[in-house]
């Protein structure tokens, strides 16, 4: 089992990418700390639309902080049809990294 439950339960019930040019499948969250995953999920792609509902306050606030426009992006991703596999955006910090993409 991989060191992250969350790793081993997406890898027992499977989760693939979408195909080139298809819509995406999942709305995917990684969090390295000290360069460990401490967190691998994948969520449904529609889960996108909502976002900043999903992620911690410290997060949210911490995305705003570094002049990411978390806010646009939300904005964004409620108003598109079909939400196809993208980076949405990332947070370095020094012993954290937080990645979120459509895939």
């Amino acid at each position: 089992m991989a060191g992250c439950p969350y790793t081993w339960v997406r890898g027992l019930f499977g989760s693939k990418p979408a195909a080139p040019g298809e819509p995406a499948k999942n709305l995917m969250v990684r969090v390295t700390r000290d360069g460990e995953e401490r967190v691998s999920v994948a969520l449904p792609a529609q889960s996108a639309r909502w976002l900043i509902e999903l992620m911690p306050d410290e997060v949210v606030q911490k995305v705003r902080a570094e002049d990411i426009p978390v806010d646009a992006i939300m904005v964004d991703l409620q108003e598109q049809g079909e939400l196809y596999p993208r980076p949405i955006f990332s947070l370095d910090e020094p012993n954290r990294k937080v990645e979120v993409w459509l895939e």
